[in-house]
């Protein structure tokens, strides 16, 4: 063989051999990253927990990104991936959704070592902080009522005593059914927590409100000192439905003011 082909097939032979170790390589390098997938940490964690959501499927083992991670680090990944997934919500929606998601994920939340607390997965329910308000608002409301159904009785009786009262009877009929629906309502509102129904209350309020200043406008109470020999026992039945209404007045008051802050820290 002559020494220029000698070197040819040399050098094609070792070309050769370089390809082939360079693909052997190349195969055995993806082969690994198949097989040993990703590094564990939290925020490959939070990735995993995230894809996991999105396509609604349910994990039943602890999956090579969250490995060997500690309890409460899966669990701070997991809470922040159903928050990312969940996002933004009314309190009521967003809890109702988490608890959904939740499912999805159950098997990767473990109990935290005591000392470092676990991040929590739920949203925490309003209901615990809010019930005092609620049950405020109404007591007030039932206040509220008892003493407008002693003034609507009271103006009822002048009513037939002859007393004049034009389209006043029809304007405090209104202010006491409006009230009436308004109170069912907010029973509504505490046994659903609706959001919704909240709101419609607080609107019905300040409407229950209206029709009342028409009401003590329509027909002011006032002594009647007409007479100058009026007796003591008259003018105390004068002043009685004026301070009637000043605790009307203020119970109604108190009573929108607690519906507003009940509905407003709900959502």
């Amino acid at each position: 063989m002559r020494p220029s082909a000698a070197v040819t097939v040399a050098l094609a032979a070792a070309v050769t051999c370089a390809a082939w170790l360079t693909a052997a390589s190349t195969a055995e390098a993806a082969s690994t990253a198949r097989t040993s997938g990703p590094t564990a940490s939290t925020p490959a964690c939070y990735d995993f927990a995230v894809g996991a959501l999105r396509q609604h499927v349910v994990v039943h083992r602890i999956p090579p990104a969250c490995a060997g991670l500690a309890p409460q680090d899966v669990n701070e990944a997991v809470a922040r991936a159903i928050r990312t997934v969940v996002g933004p919500l009314p309190k009521a929606a967003a809890r109702r959704q988490v608890e959904a998601e939740s499912r999805y994920l159950g098997s990767l939340v473990r109990q935290a070592a005591p000392g470092r607390p676990a991040a929590a997965l739920a949203v925490p329910s309003p209901a615990g902080s809010t019930v005092p308000a609620r049950l405020a608002a109404l007591i007030a409301w039932l206040t509220a009522a008892a003493a407008g159904a002693r003034l609507l009785a009271s103006r009822v009786s002048r009513g037939r005593g002859g007393r004049p009262t034009g389209t006043s009877v029809w304007v405090a009929g209104g202010h006491a059914g409006l009230a009436t629906a308004g109170l069912a309502l907010w029973v509504a509102f505490l046994l659903t927590s609706a959001t919704l129904i909240g709101w419609l209350d607080v609107a019905m309020t300040w409407l229950i409100a209206g029709l009342g200043m028409a009401t003590l406008l329509a027909d002011p109470p006032a002594p009647d000192t007409a007479s100058a020999g009026a007796s003591v026992a008259t003018l105390a039945q004068g002043r009685a439905p004026i301070l009637t209404i000043a605790l009307h007045g203020a119970l109604a008051a108190t009573t929108m003011a607690l519906v507003l802050l009940a509905v407003l820290s709900v959502g």
